[in-house]
This record gives C-alpha cells, sequence and structure tokens, in this order.
C-alpha cells in the first residue's frame, strides 16, 4: 500500500501518515505528535526533555530538532546504560529518526534500561523528522537553522512536501 501511495508525487502526508500507524502498531512503545514535542520545546518544559536523534551522522549533519543528541541507531541498551543511565533520570525521553521505524526499533531495547534508569516516560516522535519538517518546525544544523533535512534516497524523498 505504501508503494503504492508513493508512486504519486503529491501524496507526502497520506503515505507517511500510513506509515505512522503501521509503526504504531508493530512498535507499541508511546508516541508523541510533533505539535505537542514543539509546544514542549517551546515552554519551560522542555528542561525535562531529553531528545535522542537515531539517525546516522550523515543525516545528523544536515539538520535536527534543537537540543537532540545523536544516537547510533544500532546501539545496545548496555551501551545506552554505559552514555546515558546518569542523564535519563526524572526525564522524559523522546526518540525519532527519519519517519519513526530506527527509533522504535530502539525504544524496544533500551525502554526497560531506561526506565530503571529513573526516565520519567520514553517515547516515539510520530513521523519522526520528516512530519516535523512537514510541519516547517524549526531545524538545526552545525551553523544554525536550517529549511533542510537529509531524505536518504528519492523513494523516502517523496514522504517530504516540497517547499
Amino acid at each position: 500500500m505504501l508503494l503504492l501511495l508513493l508512486s504519486s508525487s503529491a501524496t507526502a502526508q497520506p503515505a507517511l501518515a500510513l506509515l505512522e500507524k503501521t509503526l504504531a502498531l508493530r512498535y507499541p512503545s508511546a508516541q508523541l505528535k510533533s505539535d505537542s514535542l514543539g509546544t514542549r520545546l517551546a515552554t519551560a518544559d522542555s528542561a525535562t526533555l531529553l531528545l535522542f536523534d537515531v539517525r546516522h551522522p550523515d543525516e545528523f549533519a544536515v539538520s535536527y530538532i534543537h537540543g537532540a543528541v545523536r544516537v547510533d541507531p544500532t546501539l545496545t541498551a548496555e551501551e545506552f546504560d554505559r552514555s546515558f543511565a546518569a542523564t535519563v533520570n526524572g526525564k522524559q525521553l523522546v526518540f525519532y529518526c527519519s519517519v519513526g521505524y530506527r527509533s522504535s526499533m530502539l525504544i524496544e531495547r533500551v525502554r526497560k534500561h531506561a526506565f530503571d534508569a529513573g526516565a520519567v516516560s520514553v517515547a516515539n516522535l510520530r513521523g519522526g523528522i520528516f512530519r516535523w519538517y512537514n510541519e516547517k518546525r524549526p531545524l538545526y544544523n552545525g551553523l544554525g537553522k536550517t529549511d533542510t533535512v537529509h531524505h536518504n534516497n528519492e523513494f523516502w524523498g517523496k514522504l517530504l512536501k516540497k517547499r
């Protein structure tokens, strides 16, 4: 079904919405909508958030959500403990990748460890950075604000709205 939707160039949002639903069914972790994250990031509540960008370094270099910490998509639960157990206590963890697949898989591996280390909640950003970008929310890179997101290839690029 997704392949059918992506064959048309005007279907970024319906195809992304279908992918979001499919991932939410396959990976039963909490899903945070981008508008909820945007609201939290704009308030004092943002101090309780810890964002994890679950993409490769070349993707992260193009753009990321402000304040995100990049983690490797293949990070093990033990590596998560070593790197982040001391920083997640009392935090609301939000994981994201391009569309939510890699971040959902990582959440499955680290959820128990995150809660054991004191995390308040663990959620996946529904639709990932693609949904964030499509909703014209702010992105950053090493130089400051940017209006670009890494789309991997032509297939995945069809999930992005042209600006």
